[in-house]
């Protein structure tokens, strides 16, 4: 085991201590030793952890010895924390001083939400990456959480905005896992307050956001769609143009199959999405396909939309292509995957001269157009899969004017 703490508090005496635990820890870990000896090993390293224990929590304290209640728990003040037993209680402060720096809180509340599902791969995902590239190298990321100030918190928060070299979203995003590992330490009572809690950031400065192009412009669909008809029709080609015709997300479409017998109806009853498992190190393993319901509430996501001809006849080319196929969209055999879709559809609005928008915001695109030809947004609703009216409001955009109710199938032909 790595000794990684270094406390400048610690008198010389306490700090070779705790170079004694670490040794010990060590020889329990990697050695091979019998009953006996694991036993005697163990019960050394709690005498050493308690005294080490007692020498800093009992230092500016009155009382010297833990205090007992009524029921045979034991509990702590200043940190406070409660305990079965003696033993257990000088582990949790054992580790509250020097086994949980900031780094090693984030790698289990990563872990926990991965184990638990409670937010999705893509947020984990993203949520590592904002670690590695502007915490994981900080004098933060280093410190026992329990030794983090909120003017620690504030020092970083200055660095990374300075005179307004961020956008307020950036900075959200970044405080937002500080905020996630912080909150876990506290429910794990690893700390008794978050220092991030009521911090001034109204003195910040941020940078003012570049305007964000949401959707492709009628001539811009329009201009792809033209191109993609002179390149070979492969899955792929055919994927970006059936895009065009509905307001699906990528996955719905990967997972697409489809009732000839009603041909210009389809339901969107699944997705299909690459999954990967977190690692030990903090990395994903390669992704594996799985087919789930569609995005959000299935009472609103599982949904059937009328197509518009071109539409229709796309999905007949790829039958001709694919006439085995589970999946309607299968490329070489085997279904597509959204990095292709995405890095497909990137090409082919660079040789256009066009600029690249993710197969997202295709559903911003058509969304909007149905909206500018009339469609009142409560129609729209449905055909996104949204179960309520406000998100479906975010991909139109800040519309309010109401018009009367225009074909759908019509306006994207």
């Amino acid at each position: 085991m790595q000794n990684k703490f270094q406390n400048p508090e610690l008198t010389a005496e306490q700090q070779n201590l705790y170079n004694t635990i670490i040794a010990l820890q060590s020889l329990i870990e990697s050695a091979t030793l019998n009953t006996a000896e694991m036993s005697q090993y163990t019960d050394m390293t709690y005498a050493k952890k308690k005294k080490l224990v007692s020498e800093i929590y009992f230092k500016d304290k009155k009382r010297k010895e833990f205090y007992a209640c009524k029921d045979g728990r034991y509990k702590s003040y200043n940190p406070q924390f409660i305990a079965p037993s003696e033993k257990e209680l000088v582990q949790k402060l054992y580790d509250y001083y020097f086994n949980n720096t900031l780094e090693d809180i984030y790698k289990q509340w990563v872990q926990h939400r991965a184990e638990t599902q409670i937010v999705s791969q893509k947020t984990i995902e993203e949520d590592i990456g904002i670690w590695n590239r502007f915490i994981a190298d900080t004098e933060l990321a280093r410190m026992q959480i329990a030794e983090i100030k909120p003017v620690h918190v504030m020092k970083l928060f200055q660095i990374w905005t300075g005179n307004g070299k961020i956008t307020r979203k950036d900075f959200n995003n970044r405080k937002s896992v500080l905020n996630g590992i912080f909150r876990h330490a506290v429910l794990n009572e690893i700390i008794t307050f978050s220092p991030i809690t009521d911090l001034p950031c109204n003195t910040l400065k941020f940078k003012l956001p570049n305007a964000s192009k949401k959707a492709y412009t009628v001539e811009e669909r329009a201009m792809l769609l033209s191109y993609l008809k002179t390149l070979e029709q492969d899955a792929y080609t055919l994927a970006i143009q059936f895009a065009f015709y509905g307001i699906f997300r990528v996955g719905e479409i990967k997972g697409l199959t489809w009732d000839t017998e009603n041909e210009n109806i389809i339901t969107i009853k699944q997705q299909l999405v690459e999954e990967r498992t977190l690692q030990e190190d903090m990395t994903f393993s390669h992704p594996h396909r799985v087919l789930k319901d569609p995005k959000g509430n299935p009472f609103y996501s599982i949904r059937t939309e009328e197509l518009p001809e071109a539409g229709i006849n796309i999905l007949r080319k790829m039958k001709e292509l694919n006439p085995n196929g589970k999946l309607v969209f299968m490329h070489e055999g085997r279904p597509l995957t959204t990095d292709t879709f995405n890095r497909r559809l990137k090409k082919y609005c660079g040789e256009l001269g066009i600029t690249y928008l993710s197969s997202h915001k295709i559903r911003f695109t058509n969304a909007s157009m149905l909206f500018d030809a009339g469609v009142k947004a409560i129609d729209i609703q449905p055909l996104l899969g949204h179960s309520n009216l406000a998100m479906t409001q975010h991909y139109i955009g800040q519309r309010t004017t109401e018009r009367d109710s225009t074909e759908m199938a019509r306006i994207l032909a």
